[in-house]
């Protein structure tokens, strides 16, 4: 007897078995942000089961510092908008690419904020690569501190010590050893220049301002068009986001100055209501910015991780067919604030401009 053909399943019953049984992790957000349902593999993605979360903000599921950009984020869905993010909910958990995009009701409005978390392999990979990148570069800039250099000032002294022994002699030892000297400045030099662009750390103990004069000089020396730097001096940020800020800083202007067409480079460090705000412009060609976002070069993943990091919102606007022109912006935002407007174009009061 040949069996009865299966009942067919309604649309909406098959598209929710799918969303829990899938290997990902997708839910459904209120404007106050608390769950309204989630689906899928939670567990691996918050490190709960879904039942847990939906007594949950979810702002309190993610690390401390990114809770104001996860709150900013979810007020522009409800605005409308869609958005692709990297973050992890956790300070030792793996890394997930997020999407979050407006689910609207039959009657046009916002309902919900949805998300749609899937783990990145290669991005995971990539960022264990950079902590330990970072580990390295650290190490490195403390051994150029505290033995290069100052092996180096110590035969420096003793070459002045002994140069003011031999002074009244009348072979011309003096003399030679004061061109010893001046090729040993040169050379104490060039070990401070690579310790400072090997340690973003610079931020922290000379302030992000100059040291952001300081990476506008590098990028001069390689570069066939005019930086400019513009610091309000009312940006104070603190010393961990100080570095980050730094470091997205250094990847978006380098990947400007790499790029056939780019003749201007303006590093713009601002001071909102939410806290300080950081623009990288340049005019070279557009590109595909949430594609780059989602998973670009090495450079965008760097800026990615430190902003994550840290807890900074980071935006790029370009588009390839739209023009020339990018603009990467990295927003500290206080959890008290509500996200500003968009930054200005032209500078704050304030703004000192740096040739």
């Amino acid at each position: 007897m040949t069996p009865a053909p299966a009942k067919p399943l309604p649309a909406a019953t098959l598209c929710e078995m799918l969303l829990r049984q899938s290997s990902g992790c997708a839910w459904l957000l209120h404007r106050a942000g608390t769950f309204h349902a989630v689906y899928g593999d939670a567990v691996r993605v918050f490190g709960r089961a879904a039942a847990e979360l939906e007594s949950l903000n979810f702002t309190d599921a993610s690390v401390p510092l990114a809770r104001s950009v996860w709150i900013g984020r979810l007020e522009r869905v409800f605005q409308g908008e869609t958005l692709a993010a990297s973050g992890r909910f956790g300070e030792s958990a793996p890394a997930f690419s997020i999407a979050m995009f407006p689910v609207r009701s039959p009657r046009g409005e916002v309902a919900f904020a949805g998300c749609l978390a899937h783990a990145v392999p290669e991005a995971a990979l990539v960022l264990r690569a950079l902590e330990a990148l970072e580990i390295d570069r650290a190490r490195l800039s403390q051994l150029l501190h505290d033995y290069v250099g100052q092996s180096l000032s110590a035969a420096g002294l003793q070459l002045d010590l002994l140069r003011m022994d031999l002074a009244d002699s009348a072979l011309p030892i003096p003399q030679r050893i004061g061109e010893i000297q001046a090729m040993l400045e040169a050379l104490m030099g060039m070990v401070r220049d690579i310790n400072r662009e090997l340690n973003p750390a610079v931020a922290e103990r000379i302030g992000l301002r100059a040291a952001l004069d300081v990476l506008a000089g590098h990028l001069r020396a390689d570069f066939n068009g005019n930086v400019r730097v513009f610091a309000d001096s009312t940006a104070q940020p603190a010393p961990e986001t100080a570095v980050a800020l730094y470091r997205i800083a250094q990847e978006a202007a380098g990947y400007a100055a790499q790029r056939a067409g780019c003749s201007t480079i303006e590093i713009l460090l601002k001071s909102l209501r939410s806290g300080p705000a950081l623009e990288i412009r340049d005019n070279g060609p557009g590109f595909d910015a949430q594609k780059a976002l989602q998973g670009g070069g090495l450079e965008f993943l760097v800026m990615r991780y430190f902003a994550d990091r840290a807890g900074i919102e980071l935006q790029i606007e370009s588009a390839p067919d739209a023009g020339t022109g990018t603009v990467v912006r990295a927003l500290c935002r206080s959890a008290t604030e509500r996200p500003d407007t968009e930054p200005p174009d032209t500078e704050p009061p304030g703004t000192e401009p740096r040739a």
